[in-house]
């Protein structure tokens, strides 16, 4: 084991392993320099306080949060320019991604290391996954119709059941006063359309959006993948909408009914002489009734449907369906400074598809609690969750956290959880095709994880470091007869981040790096597709007219095999973006974009192609 190291931040001393002491010096050392730019400045601004909801489960100031929570607002989508929602997660919540390709070829996130299936994503509070691969199809969730993001890192079962060992990704849809429409036009023949509507009348407001994307893009292959390169163009076409209605029926009560459509056709490579097209379809609705009976006691009623429909054709014609039923109430207590809150949840998960399942349905139901209670400067919280699954029986999860304000511009916080992953019909039920079937005796993937933070907030200058470690047992692999999966290997992701924003008068610094171990427990190798390293920093200028800025996107090496072997090495990469925003007047904006500004070429899976320098103009109105 190698000795430790020490770094001194004002009184607080942090043992640190030793390899981490050179970037977190580093980065501190690149925070001091712009605070000092800061202070030359004229004055400080201090950021306006988010609300949040995810970090558990009712609303609460997000520096009073003793999880680690990233908010993406929407002037930072809404900035993004032609990237999707995996990338987005990466510039803004510290996420690597994979991606086989353009725009709609399938992305996924990894948080904190974990894999692409350890996070739960919800719409609206609805979750949207696949029953079958049991991931989250996220490059069909369009970025027009999204208004925040809020992200859960770490462990969170004990909130939000199975499949968050990594975190939480919660979508919340637009819904607004206005009518606004806006076109873009940009590289590859990218052409789209937006438009959104909505009023409020007395006790009753409503809200609709509609928007097409359509990209002729590269071909997603290249000539590394040996199976299914296809040099021909993949052209990308999504249709979206939102909406939302709500009453205030009465004082305390509103009744409110949201959705999300995503129709989107994809073309892919399977090999040369094949047009292969995918068609998938994401869809959410959701009815919720909120009624305050007591000045302090809140319930939530809600009942709603997440389904995700995708058929392909081409090659390997087929479709698979997952269709999830959803109930919840909610019940959310005040006594004094003590916040408790109590609830039921029931899925049910029903696939169907052209493969022979032998089993199509399943179904959880969950009983949990949470409490946060505040002394003065102290404040601890935890949460408690079981989930009875009709395959494989009840697990339970659990949480405890605190977070002390120990002088006026410091706080320190930490938390240790337990998650779960469920397996997947295609890891239970996939039925015998060329020697290989699934395993209806697979457990689920278990997690244990710890993670502490430190926090220094001073006017409109902020840095944190954040530390954390996790445990996975039983991760779902191929056995060494390659027929089947069973529950064999192990991994231990620890590492730190380090962040640190500063705002001074129009201008905005920030910059977070996570330097970390995502290793198989066993063999000591990389995880696939994962990175020693990786973060972002980023400069914005605002001047009320003008909005300019840009963002440096960064990663080291990564294998795209679980033996990390030297012909699967990804080589690191840096990706600038640029981008300028003009308000001609209070309703009319033009834009630009520049992604990958030096025309870097990388990868993110080996054999698939990644997207060159490519620009965006943008036109946006708004009435009130």
């Amino acid at each position: 084991m190698q000795p430790a190291g020490t770094l001194a931040a004002g009184v607080i001393l942090v043992s640190v392993p030793k390899p981490l002491c050179r970037p977190l010096v580093a980065g501190f050392a690149v925070f001091a320099t712009s605070l000092v730019i800061a202070r030359a400045a004229h004055g400080a601004d201090a950021a306006i306080p988010q609300v949040v909801i995810t970090a558990n489960r009712v609303p609460q100031a997000v520096d009073t949060a003793v999880a680690d929570l990233v908010v993406i607002d929407a002037g930072q989508i809404a900035r993004a320019g032609p990237i999707g929602l995996a990338e987005l997660l990466q510039r803004h919540a510290g996420a690597e991604i994979s991606q086989t390709g353009g725009p709609g070829q399938p992305s996924g996130v990894f948080l904190r290391g974990t894999n692409t299936s350890h996070v739960v994503v919800l719409v609206d509070g609805v979750r949207l996954n696949s029953s079958t691969t049991g991931t989250n199809a996220l490059e069909h969730i369009p970025l027009a119709r999204i208004d925040r993001i809020e992200v859960l890192r770490g462990p969170a079962s004990s909130l939000y059941g199975a499949d968050a060992i990594g975190g939480v990704i919660q979508i919340f849809t637009k819904a607004q006063d206005t009518a606004s429409a806006g076109v873009s036009a940009g590289s590859d023949h990218r052409g789209e359309v937006r438009a959104a509507v909505g009023r409020t009348s007395g006790d009753w407001s409503w809200s609709l959006g509609a928007g097409l994307l359509e990209v002729n893009s590269f071909s997603a292959t290249n000539a590394e993948n040996t199976f299914l390169f296809n040099p021909d163009d993949d052209p990308y076409r999504n249709k979206n909408a939102n909406g939302a209605l709500q009453w205030r029926w009465a004082e305390g009560h509103k009744l409110s009914l949201r959705g999300l459509l995503s129709s989107a056709s994809t073309h892919f490579d399977a090999g040369p002489g094949s047009d292969d097209i995918n068609q998938q379809h994401l869809s959410t609705l959701a009815l919720q009734s909120e009624d305050r009976f007591r000045p302090n006691w809140l319930s939530t009623l809600r009942l709603a449907r997440g389904s995700d429909h995708s058929s392909t054709s081409g090659a390997f014609p087929g479709f698979f369906d997952t269709d999830q039923d959803q109930a919840l109430w909610q019940n959310d207590l005040t006594f004094g400074a003590t916040t408790l809150s109590l609830g039921t949840e029931w899925r049910r998960e029903q696939v169907s598809s052209d493969t022979a399942y032998a089993q199509t349905e399943r179904t959880i139901s969950s009983l949990f609690a949470a409490a946060q209670h505040t002394f003065d400067t102290l404040q601890l919280e935890g949460s408690l969750r079981t989930d009875h699954n009709s395959q494989f029986g009840t697990h339970t999860t659990g949480r405890v956290g605190a977070g002390w304000s120990f002088a006026p511009d410091w706080r320190v916080s930490a938390a240790a959880g337990n998650a779960f992953r469920a397996p997947s019909f295609n890891d239970l039920y996939f039925p015998l095709a060329f020697g290989f079937s699934g395993n209806p005796d697979l457990q689920p993937e278990r997690s244990r994880g710890i993670d502490a933070a430190l926090r220094w907030r001073r006017g409109g200058t902020t840095l944190s470091l954040t530390a954390f470690d996790n445990h996975i047992d039983d991760l779902i692999a191929v056995d060494p007869t390659f027929t089947t999966v069973i529950n064999v290997n192990r991994a231990r992701i620890h590492g730190t981040t380090l962040a640190a924003q500063q705002l001074w008068g129009a201008w905005r610094a920030d910059l977070e790096w996570t330097h970390q171990s995502p290793r198989d427990a066993d063999t000591g190798d990389l995880l696939v597709r994962r990175a020693r390293d990786h973060g972002r920093a980023g400069i914005a200028y605002d001047s009320g007219t003008w909005r300019v800025g840009g963002d440096l996107t960064a990663s080291g090496e990564r294998f795209d095999s679980a033996a990390n072997t030297p012909a699967s090495r990804m080589g690191g990469y840096g990706l600038l973006s640029l981008y300028a925003n003009w308000s001609i007047t209070r309703e009319v904006t033009l834009g630009a974009r520049v992604l990958n500004a030096t025309d870097k070429r990388y990868e993110l899976a080996k054999g698939y192609n990644t997207a060159p320098r490519q620009g965006m103009l943008t036109a946006d109105v708004v009435w009130q």
